[in-house]
């Protein structure tokens, strides 16, 4: 097999909301598609604000046929839970600072899968199509902000050459998103077209667990003829960490005495903070860290609480990347353990609602497709 890099934009500046289309115009098999994005920081400063969160959407299409659809922080997690390797996230709070994310978009099991890749020639006007918001989090143009008009991406083909043409590939999407409720049963009707190799569900509310949004958790087949699963989310996450173990990025941070930082882990996050400037250095405590925040106490050198917000760095690990929760069928590696969603008539994910009624929920589902 021969490799090569397709590149298909450069630094190509994004909008501050508009789509960016561009045709796949290769008749080779594309392992994956290597996007990179970047950004700038307001003046002042950037909190809690990541690139993560400003691709709103990306998508591989065919016409009307989405074969890709998610948001950039679950594409992110999929391919940590994918791969057993963090994509390529630096978040940054400084201000006028740059924030760059990378992530695969696998078509395989991994990169150069010659049995599972996307055949270009099978499809008549495949697109990709980048979807930013720079307001996701907070207001454009403010400098708390990222600075508008200094999103930029960068996309790759991975192409291989001299094999055969896979018959398969993985199709990754966002079945449905949804705002949670304090109670109750929230019921997602999932596609019954491809079988299924993994579900990954994302759970997130500010200082919440995802097993407290989402208590329990059951994949239930033709109205409980078959029950792939009943099980609590805090136990499903037990196992994740078992399986997939945990994952550390750098994260750059600006914060004073007693402030609440976002984190990019949400279970057992584990800080690592240093001082990152020239001048007298701060005495850094941690309040406590966990449902993706930590607490931060900052004291001078003799004893006195620094209430100056500071430039600060840390190495962050943890689990549940994104607030997240993969759900993988059999081994992921072999074809013959997938779920076998069309022999069902109807597939339903079941969740117990926890007690919070302003998270946001989501649910991808990866099923393997003929070319």
């Amino acid at each position: 097999m021969r490799t090569r890099d397709g590149v298909l934009e450069y630094q190509k500046t994004l909008g501050d909301t508009t789509p960016e289309i561009k045709k796949i115009d290769v008749t080779d098999p594309i392992s994956a598609i290597w996007l990179e994005f970047q950004g700038t920081n307001g003046t002042t400063s950037n909190k809690g604000n990541f690139l993560s969160d400003v691709i709103a959407k990306i998508e591989v299409v065919d016409g009307s046929d989405v074969l890709v659809s998610m948001r950039m922080d679950e594409a992110e997690a999929l391919q940590w839970y994918k791969t057993g390797v963090p994509p390529a996230i630096f978040p940054s709070e400084w201000a006028s600072g740059a924030q760059r994310h990378g992530v695969y978009i696998l078509f395989g099991r991994y990169l150069w899968d010659t049995e599972y890749a996307l055949n270009p020639a099978r499809f008549k006007n495949l697109q990709l199509k980048v979807t930013p918001n720079i307001a996701a989090v907070r207001a454009a143009a403010a400098d708390t902000a990222f600075a508008t008009g200094t999103l930029k991406y960068s996309a790759v083909l991975k192409l291989m050459e001299d094999v055969g043409m896979p018959s398969r590939f993985f199709m990754q999407k966002q079945i449905e998103s949804w705002t949670g409720a304090a109670s109750g049963e929230k019921r997602v009707d999932l596609p019954i077209d491809y079988p299924y190799r993994m579900l990954m569900m994302r759970l997130y509310l500010a200082e919440y667990d995802i097993g407290e949004l989402c208590t329990d958790l059951k994949l239930t087949c033709d109205t409980d003829k078959f029950i792939a699963f009943s099980r609590k989310v805090d136990e499903l996450d037990a196992e994740a960490l078992a399986r997939f173990g945990r994952s550390c990025v750098k994260h750059d941070m600006f914060f004073s005495h007693q402030d609440t930082v976002r984190l990019l882990h949400n279970m057992e996050p584990d800080c690592r903070p240093h001082y990152q400037s020239s001048a007298t250095p701060t005495i850094i405590g941690i309040d406590w860290q966990w449902s993706s925040a930590a607490k931060f106490n900052c004291y001078d050198k003799d004893g006195v609480a620094d209430t100056t917000d500071r430039k600060y760095t840390m190495v962050e690990e943890g689990h549940a990347l994104h607030a997240t929760l993969p759900i993988p069928f059999g081994r992921m590696q072999d074809a013959s353990d997938l779920f076998d969603a069309p022999k069902y008539k109807k597939v339903e994910l079941v969740l117990t609602q926890g007690g919070a009624a302003s998270g946001v929920g989501s649910v991808v589902v990866e099923q393997v497709r003929p070319n």
